[in-house]
């Protein structure tokens, strides 16, 4: 095929070796080409390509590449779109990849690459070849290397050392991840100069340190910042809320501290997530302002006083995790405001828009169904409410039932009292639910028996009272009593000091019956026994005795009875 000029087979099935990619092109040279995402295995050869073979789209991801990104590369000035990400490639960056006159998009992701980012860029000046070495400056004006034309750079999920580039921040480039990645040191000053277009940052899963720079106010386009799980420090700068495109914003594992940071400004957010950090203080009443708040997640900080309120303002929340903290007083009354989970939501992502799904992705650690699991992609139909592990009063609020959407609700370990909500029952769409370590009373509500979808129940350690309700969902998934322990007054529970001693007919009471009823009869037989022992002991003795005696046996009955009529 002299003429091909496309050749993408990407996201297939495919299977088999290539033996060597320039067989491709012995007779063609297709501007785009890719192999991605298939179970390919691509062997690159190590001589150069043919001259002709310039791509401006080269689609490498997950074709089992091994050894060291080839030298080839270098010489593809027409190239704007490379991704080799999923590959096993060892060593290091070479510099010159960052020096090709048209990349734009550059995915590296998830390989064994190591080493230090590039700080070298090779230029081209009058005098020939030169070296402008950039590490450790903070530099001002417009950027003079060709890394300006980067539009996206993706390098998370490898081995690389060392403190981040400054002239990464410094160019054009809206998407830029280097998560899960070694690197230490400071966030540069570099990012969010003036006039930058960064939509997307992700720098987690690194071990930065230091404040979070206050220029980072200045990312007006910035719709995506990931800083969790680095040892970042210090309180969140008041001038992020200039952000205010900020839609995702993950602060998690840090040790932040002070109080609630002034977020008052950003309305866009949809996920804000601070927990495993050193907050202090009450948690303000203007978080019901976030209206577009779809999963806030506070866990495991030092936040307490109450709940505020005005969370019932947010009607598009679907998970609420304030677990971990030091909250006390009772639970908000009023939760008719949260519509999203009083309806059962159609199935969609998290996010109605993608920034992009190569870096974008919402994940979530969260205690579902008695384990803490990782949620890697956020669907529309994941809800839950976590207020466990704080010092909650008074009783479980009765609108808790309208929230038919909710899918997990965890209060354990609080000291929540009063009866568990009649009408549970009504919340369809509950999955798991975890009322354990409280000090609610009375009955468990027949109504459970309706949750159709209920897979995981605890109910243990609480004052819980009377008997287990008959019914499929006590009778198949607590066999064990697992769910009822610590509950001294409930019938049933494996540690109850009192029996259950109601005969319904059932075959638990039928050993019970039976004895009594041996009982019965042995007392009836010993009542017999003594009666003719008695009666022959005075009748039959007396009989055989001689006339005097029983004279005088019948003289001293009379004068007992004769005295006992004088004294009555």
């Amino acid at each position: 095929m002299p003429k091909l000029q496309v050749l993408f087979l990407s996201l297939n099935s495919f299977t088999g070796t290539i033996q060597s990619l320039t067989s491709f092109f012995k007779s063609s040279n297709p501007y785009i080409l890719g192999l991605g995402y298939n179970k390919l295995t691509v062997k690159l050869d190590q001589q150069l390509f043919p001259p002709s073979f310039q791509p401006q789209i080269l689609d490498l991801s997950s074709c089992n590449i091994t050894g060291k990104i080839p030298d080839f590369l270098s010489n593809q000035t027409q190239l704007a779109f490379l991704s080799l990400a999923h590959n096993n490639l060892l060593g290091a960056i070479p510099s010159r990849l960052f020096n090709l006159p048209k990349l734009s998009y550059l995915d590296l992701s998830f390989n064994s690459l190591q080493g230090f980012l590039p700080t070298k860029i090779q230029m081209n000046s009058f005098f020939g070849p030169t070296t402008l070495n950039l590490a450790s400056n903070l530099l001002e004006g417009p950027v003079p290397f060709l890394l300006e034309n980067i539009d996206a750079i993706n390098l998370s999920g490898n081995n690389f050392t060392g403190f981040i580039p400054p002239q990464i921040g410094l160019g054009n480039a809206r998407f830029i991840s280097l998560s899960g990645n070694k690197l230490s040191g400071q966030i540069p000053f570099s990012f969010c100069q003036e006039n930058n277009a960064l939509m997307l940052l992700d720098l987690s899963n690194n071990s930065l340190s230091g404040a979070l720079p206050v220029i980072l106010g200045n990312c007006t386009s910035l719709s995506f910042l990931n800083i969790a799980q680095n040892n970042l420090s210090s309180s969140i700068p008041a001038v992020l809320e200039n952000a205010k495109s900020l839609s995702y914003l993950d602060l998690t594992g840090n040790h932040f501290e002070g109080s609630f940071p002034s977020f008052e400004k950003l309305q866009n957010l949809v996920v804000l997530k601070m927990g495993y950090n050193n907050f202090v203080g009450k948690i303000p009443q203007f978080i019901g302002d976030l209206k577009n708040l779809r999963i806030l997640v506070l866990r495991s900080n030092f936040f307490n006083e109450s709940i505020p309120q005005d969370i019932n303002k947010l009607w598009k929340l679907q998970i609420m995790d304030f677990s971990d903290n030091k909250l006390s007083g009772s639970i908000p009354e009023k939760l008719d405001g949260l519509k999203t989970l009083i309806t059962r939501p159609t199935d969609g992502d998290l996010l109605g828009y993608v920034i992009s799904s190569m870096y974008a992705g919402v994940k979530l650690s969260m205690a579902y169904k008695g384990l803490i699991y990782q949620f890697n992609v956020i669907r529309t139909y994941h809800s839950g409410i976590d207020f466990s592990l704080n010092a909650l009063t008074g009783n479980i609020p009765q609108e808790m039932s309208f929230l038919k959407g909710l899918a997990m609700l965890n209060l354990s370990h609080n000291a929540l009292s009063g009866e568990i909500p009649s009408n549970i029952g009504d919340m369809s769409g509950l999955q798991s639910l975890d009322l354990s370590f409280n000090e609610l009373t009375a009955g468990i509500p027949e109504s459970i028996n309706l949750l159709d979808s209920l897979g995981i129940m605890n109910l243990s350690y609480n004052n819980l009272s009377g008997r287990i309700p008959p019914g499929t969902k006590f009778d198949t998934l607590y066999e064990d009593g697992w769910a009822y322990v610590g509950n001294k007054y409930l019938c049933g529970a494996p540690d109850a000091i009192i029996n259950c001693n109601i005969n319904d007919g059932s075959s638990e009471q039928e050993p019970a019956s039976e004895e009594d009823a041996s009982e019965k009869w042995l007392f009836i037989g010993i009542v017999a026994v003594g009666y003719v022992v008695g009666f022959w002991g005075h009748f039959g003795v007396l009989k055989l005795l001689k006339k005097r005696w029983r004279e005088r046996y019948w003289m001293a009955i009379d004068k007992m009875a004769s005295r006992i009529t004088k004294s009555s």
